[in-house]
């Protein structure tokens, strides 16, 4: 029985000191971004955002929803086209998918028509993403502006 008890009080301590103090995932800023496509009123692209991973799991970017305006210009949805995962122990650039859903498909193409000869532009996006690591399911309210290089 004291065997028994012992085994698992080991067990137990090493599953504890093996699961460590979570530590906070880096995301820069956007590197680089490509146009893929426009159909209707969906636009594809592809960003390039450095992310650090210190942790000793991988986290899985599940879902995005977010609002987009670029240059105070309000576009509509942006969301990804599938799962993201960051490799634990990384610090690499990640390339990620998304489609924007246009509000206004006309005023949506009147915008990138005017961001064809600009150098830089400035994204907001604001909502919800879906992050999922080992066990654990968590939604993060997200709410950021930066300036963005073509």
């Amino acid at each position: 029985m004291k065997i028994k008890y012992l085994l698992g009080v080991l067990l137990f301590s090493i599953l504890l000191s093996s699961c460590g103090a979570y530590k906070a995932v880096n995301i820069g800023n956007v590197e680089n971004v490509n146009f893929k496509g426009m159909i209707d009123n969906k636009i594809s692209l592809e960003l390039q955002v450095p992310v650090s991973n210190p942790n000793n799991y991988k986290i899985k970017i599940k879902t995005m929803d977010f609002d987009v305006s670029i240059n105070g210009n309000y576009l509509g949805k942006m969301k990804n086209t599938n799962e993201m995962i960051i490799p634990k122990k990384s610090d690499e650039i990640q390339n990620l998918v998304v489609d924007i859903y246009m509000k206004n498909a006309l005023a949506g193409v009147a915008t990138f028509y005017r961001l064809r000869k600009e150098k830089k532009f400035d994204m907001e996006i604001s909502g919800k993403i879906k992050v999922k690591a080992l066990l654990k399911t968590k939604t993060i309210e997200v709410s950021e502006k930066q300036s963005i290089d073509m």
